[in-house]
Parts: structure tokens; C-alpha cells; sequence
């Protein structure tokens, strides 16, 4: 059940969301407007442990929302629900299509040597991209 002391609000991902979407005018009115100068949000999720922050212009979200929504596969006919944890932290949410939860893989860890003749020194570890689930 919902936190009445974390508000949240939820967003259809359309055609052309990388390049922002509209925070809705009732949350925006009563949670954001006037009640902070910062105009930077901090984006989490299930995920990852990564804290994504993207860029609020007016009442949309813009700069840095193609990263976010790239990182976590994002696409059209997706509901992303924003759930204000508060300062500016946002507990983000992903469903698909089917209106379930996107569920992410954990990401495989693979290790590959820069140079075999030097494993040791050179070992790089870089986690390959996660796949979602619905």
C-alpha cells in the first residue's frame, strides 16, 4: 500500500519521451512547486544502485532522463510510476505493456584480461547490460 507521506505520481512513456516528460500539474502544484529551488531530481530503482539525476525545466524533466530511461530499457507503452522519497529522491518504478512490474536480471559480471601476459595488473571488470523482464 501506498506511503501518504511519499507521494508519487505516474507517467505513460509516449513517442518522444527520452527528450522529456511532464511532471502532472496536480503533484508538480502540490509537492514540487514552491516548495524547493532545486531543480535537479535524483532517480533510483530496483535496478541498480546508481542514483541517476536529471535535470527539471518548468514542469518537465529533461536533461539526463535519456540516460536513465536507455539504462533501463525504457519504452513506449511503459508506466514509470516517480515515488518522492523526499529531497529531491525519487523511487522509480517500471511496468510494461502488461501493466507488471519490469523485473531486471542481474547483470553478469564478466572479466576480461587487457593483456594475458599481465592478468593480474590488467584485469578489467565491467558489468554487461541487464535485461528486463515482464
Amino acid at each position: 500500500m501506498a506511503n501518504p507521506h511519499e507521494p508519487h505520481f505516474l507517467k505513460l512513456l509516449l513517442p518522444g519521451f527520452h527528450s522529456g516528460i511532464t511532471i502532472p500539474l496536480g503533484f508538480f502544484s502540490k509537492h514540487i512547486e514552491r516548495k524547493t529551488n532545486q531543480k535537479t531530481w535524483k532517480l533510483r530503482s530496483d535496478a541498480s544502485d546508481k542514483i541517476w539525476e536529471v535535470i527539471q525545466e518548468g514542469m518537465r524533466l529533461t536533461g539526463g532522463l535519456k540516460d536513465f530511461a536507455t539504462a533501463h530499457d525504457l519504452r513506449i507503452g511503459d508506466t514509470v510510476i516517480f515515488k518522492h522519497e523526499g529531497d529531491m529522491v525519487f523511487h522509480v518504478t517500471p511496468f510494461g505493456p502488461s501493466c507488471c512490474e519490469i523485473q531486471y536480471t542481474d547483470p553478469d559480471i564478466k572479466k576480461e584480461e587487457a593483456d594475458a601476459g599481465d592478468a593480474d595488473d590488467n584485469e578489467i571488470t565491467h558489468i554487461a547490460s541487464s535485461s528486463r523482464m515482464i
